[in-house]
């Protein structure tokens, strides 16, 4: 497979459709959310969950049944035009679960990406002055971590027993579904989410030597822990910038362990 163990730079819609079905293991990404950066601009809400629509299903496609589909996102807010129009917020991680739903995925988590307060916008200024009811708002300190799986006729148990089952999750692991982590800050990359959060998706849903995707690479973070905790890898980034250097992120000692 010769996009295996690399970030390669194109449209992850076009890149997905050359991989066969049914060869990944795992998925976990963080897609643009809709108009926040200016390098992610739709039209319309509708336009950007059509996009989205798309490169789930195709997620879903190459996916290996039973396996996990671990999709990061946010609400977002649309600023308002002047002071005499509304505001409008999207709830991004709600309509993310209605496309894996109606593709017919199963829910399984709703992770809660817990950061400090410091590290959220400031919603509640005007509040703190005035104190109006109606005028509150909540300062945006968590993201979610949607996990779907694809629908398989095997029962969890069928799929560990096929798999090696002489390894084991070592060390510490989350008893809840709040993960606080502090976000992570990089000058090359305006919206890279911490090392931590793919590697506690991988280690949790993955085996050493199997293959995990990120349709979104950005700077290559998913891919690197990847590789950190033994798996392949394969990335697809639209950005050329932000494509090199997620490659030279990864690009090390070749893996240790046969490609498929």
């Amino acid at each position: 497979m010769h996009l295996l163990n690399k970030i390669t730079c194109g449209d992850n819609c076009d890149l997905l459709g050359l991989l066969p079905r049914e060869c990944i293991d795992l998925v976990v990404t963080s897609p643009p959310y809709f108009n926040a950066r200016e390098y992610a601009q739709w039209p319309t809400y509708s336009d950007y969950l059509d996009t989205c629509s798309g490169w789930i299903g195709e997620c879903l496609r190459v996916l290996k049944p039973g396996r996990m589909l671990c999709i990061n996102s946010s609400s977002v807010i649309e600023a308002r035009a002047n002071r005499g129009s509304r505001s409008v917020r999207y709830n991004i991680p709600a309509d993310l679960y209605g496309i894996c739903k109606g593709l017919g995925a199963w829910f399984v988590e709703e992770l809660i990406w817990e950061k400090p307060e410091g590290a959220a916008s400031n919603r509640s200024q005007r509040f703190s002055v005035d104190r109006h009811p109606m005028q509150w708002r909540a300062n945006a300190t968590t993201e979610r971590v949607l996990v779907c799986q694809k629908p398989t006729d095997c029962l969890n148990d069928e799929i560990i027993n096929s798999r090696d089952t002489g390894h084991r999750v070592t060390g510490e692991f989350d008893r809840g579904e709040v993960w606080r982590m502090n976000p992570a800050n990089d000058t090359n990359h305006p919206a890279v989410f911490p090392m931590e959060l793919p590697s506690k998706l991988i280690r949790y849903y993955s085996w050493p030597s199997e293959i995990v995707l990120d349709p979104f690479s950005g700077s290559g973070t998913t891919a690197k822990a990847a590789k950190e905790l033994e798996r392949q890898y394969i990335g697809f980034e639209i950005n050329p910038k932000y494509c090199n250097i997620g490659e030279a992120r990864t690009a090390q000692e070749v893996l240790p362990f046969a490609t498929a």
